[in-house]
């Protein structure tokens, strides 16, 4: 598996192309530009994973979407903000949204299968009521969740402190390590952060 990071500066959003044998996923698209276009021409499955509806993860969604054909999946409860501006926050920072919607609704832990890869869906709400971790082997794709250091805010629409503790635990009682891809910052590992992390120490 290859996975490269596209941070796009300004609002610090990570995008990740995740390339396996089989498909090619596209996680948290604040934009779309050449390196994923170019990253999508191949005749492989293609998706966008979505771990949360907030923009600065979600407006390069449709584009690709209309552009190669890939299908759209995010979390169940979050599919309200790829059609209301207010719970993307997109209303809020001045960014157009065209509404749109997913092809896949995510639950809790569903195993996504295409061809030899598996990934596993972990709802951990709290940032938003939808956020979702996604496991591909040995490692998670965290979004606003967590972070190296610290934690998502949890003071925009749905977002709640003391959920977004519980979804920490979960993440916390894991007895392997992972490494850890996050919607902000730089990657780190599950085990540095159970050690050095006070929302998970």
């Amino acid at each position: 598996m290859e996975i490269k990071c596209i941070n796009f500066g300004g609002m610090g959003a990570n995008c990740y192309l995740v390339a396996t044998q089989d498909v090619r996923i596209v996680i948290d698209p604040f934009r779309i530009d050449s390196r994923i276009e170019e990253f999508l021409n191949c005749d492989k499955p293609k998706y966008v994973f979505l771990t949360h509806c907030h923009f600065d993860h979600i407006l390069g969604a449709e584009e690709i979407r209309e552009k190669c054909g890939a299908k759209i999946a995010i979390g169940e409860h979050d599919a309200i903000g790829l059609t209301d501006p207010y719970f993307s926050l997109s209303e809020m920072a001045g960014f157009n949204q065209k509404p749109f919607s997913a092809d896949i609704l995510f639950k809790n832990g569903q195993v996504f299968e295409e061809g030899n890869t598996k990934i596993k869906v972990l709802h951990t709400p709290g940032h938003t009521a939808g956020s979702v971790c996604y496991f591909f082997e040995d490692i998670i794709f965290t979004g606003d969740t967590l972070f190296e250091g610290t934690i998502g805010r949890t003071d925009f629409p749905t977002g709640d402190f003391a959920v977004i503790n519980k979804s920490l635990k979960l993440l916390k009682d894991l007895t392997e390590d992972y490494k850890i891809y996050s919607g902000h910052g730089l990657s780190t590992t599950l085990s540095r952060e159970k050690l050095t992390n006070p929302y998970l120490i």
